[in-house]
């Protein structure tokens, strides 16, 4: 029965509903309320489900975590919450025992709910400073951390203050379940993973704040998340496609990933500059990226690209440089037409609205669906114009060394583990090997 329909029957709402989780203690299983005494200070109440603590057992203990949840919510909205404790107590059943207030005795044991807000304001990149930091070793990028506090608000916090553990009561198994939850409501390993990183982070920010003396994360392991094998455009395909997008605003963003496997905030981050047209070449050395923060969309320009390697040059391809000129030249005509109009925050930046507006990378994603749509040509992400461009590379016998310099890897093992599927030339010549190895006579007609 749905959640919502069990608290209807009830007359509960979901505000009223009190916080519980399930975990494991002594091989058993435990319901663990998120009770508070009469001076608000929590006081957990321990419920034993009388279950061993064995995954076959884990989906009946949450049953019986939720049924007592439901519970002690009815007794406390008609005001028997205590009397019936002090049954429990009175009774000493085996089913029902309390446990003392370990928060009043460790202040430094705060709610992990709340302990992933704080961590998550620790670790913005503005507050970050390396080398003096538990467990850091680089500066994470401001998109990563607004895609952090995204499901920290979204998710993580939601489920957790519903639970109501501290962080000295999360243990494996309380995470196992966790993880499970989420990969049975249908969430991708993925995005599990994410969820993975947040708390291990969090649970690190513990240790070394020593409200905790190991991460109860580490005793996890994560399965390997499949493999994402991309689609691509072949020769021919990618050669209409680029002519059929001539003149298209993203024009611009899609020569540079077919050619060049440019990736999309280097696409977006593109500027006059990085062009010496007189000496026939260009760098790809600086990138635009969105973030999402409180609802409110920003675009942060960034000479930091995603590896060092990242930092590279580029001969002009002719074509690319014949379009690239007429887009600058666009850009300018425009600028002088609309005057004052005209937005002067991206002036050099070639991949721009008529408006001088910076083109959002997410419409770069769907107006390229569009336009393969419209061209008949199979879907494939924008990304994967990188992917096609190396097929393509790889379909002419370029070295994995030279693919790994084009493309901006840091190490040529990334290179191999991505793209090695594409690599052609070498099975061709162990197909060949096996076929003249194995010399296979023509059937007899007697023989069918």
């Amino acid at each position: 029965m749905e959640l919502a329909k069990m608290l209807k029957m009830v007359r509960l709402t979901e505000d009223e509903l009190v916080g519980g989780f399930v975990t494991a203690k002594k091989n058993t299983f435990y319901t663990v309320l998120n009770r508070k005494d009469e001076n608000g200070k929590r006081k957990p109440l321990w419920i034993s489900t009388g279950l061993m603590a064995t995954e076959e057992n884990r989906e009946e203990a949450e049953s019986k975590c939720l049924s007592e949840r439901i519970q002690y919510s009815v007794d406390l909205k008609n005001g028997v919450t205590e009397q019936s404790v002090t049954k429990a107590k009175t009774k000493k059943s085996p089913v029902q025992q309390e446990e003392p207030d370990k928060s009043a005795e460790q202040p430094q044991n705060p709610l992990f709910a709340d302990l992933l807000n704080e961590w998550l304001a620790f670790r913005h990149p503005s507050n970050i400073v390396v080398g003096e930091d538990f467990n850091f070793d680089r500066v994470i990028r401001l998109n990563t951390w607004a895609g952090y506090a995204d499901n920290i608000k979204q998710n993580l916090y939601p489920t957790f203050i519903e639970y109501g553990c501290t962080v000295q009561e999360i243990t494996p198994d309380l995470l196992k379940g966790f993880y499970s939850y989420r990969l049975k409501s249908g969430l991708k390993k993925s995005s599990v993973a994410k969820d993975f990183t947040i708390i291990n982070q969090t649970l690190n920010y513990a240790v070394s704040r020593k409200m905790i003396e190991v991460n109860p994360n580490s005793a996890i392991t994560l399965h390997k998340i499949e493999k994402y094998n991309a689609a691509t455009l072949n020769a021919d395909q990618m050669q209409y496609y680029l002519e059929f997008i001539q003149g298209d605003i993203i024009e611009i963003p899609i020569l540079l990933g077919g050619f060049y496997g440019m990736r999309r905030s280097e696409c977006v981050g593109t500027r006059e500059s990085q062009f010496d047209f007189r000496h026939g070449f260009f760098r790809a050395n600086h990138s635009v990226i969105k973030v999402t923060i409180d609802g409110e969309k920003q675009y942060i320009p960034s000479d930091k690209l995603k590896t060092d390697l990242s930092n590279r040059t580029y001969p002009l391809i002719p074509y690319v440089e014949e379009r690239v000129k007429a887009k600058i030249a666009e850009n300018k005509d425009l600028q002088a037409l609309c005057g004052n109009s005209y937005n002067k925050d991206w002036l050099g930046y070639v991949c721009i609205h008529q408006l001088g507006e910076i083109i959002d990378p997410d419409y770069i994603t769907n107006r390229h669906s569009d336009l393969l749509k419209k061209a008949g040509l199979p879907h494939v992400r924008f990304h994967d114009l990188r992917h096609s461009c190396v097929g393509l590379m790889m379909a002419n016998e370029v070295p994995m060394e030279r693919i790994r310099d084009w493309v901006g890897h840091s190490d040529i093992r990334t290179t191999v583990n991505t793209y090695g599927h594409l690599e052609y030339h070498s099975k061709k010549q162990t197909a060949e090997v096996i076929g003249s190895s194995l010399r296979i006579k023509k059937a007899e007609a007697a023989n069918l």
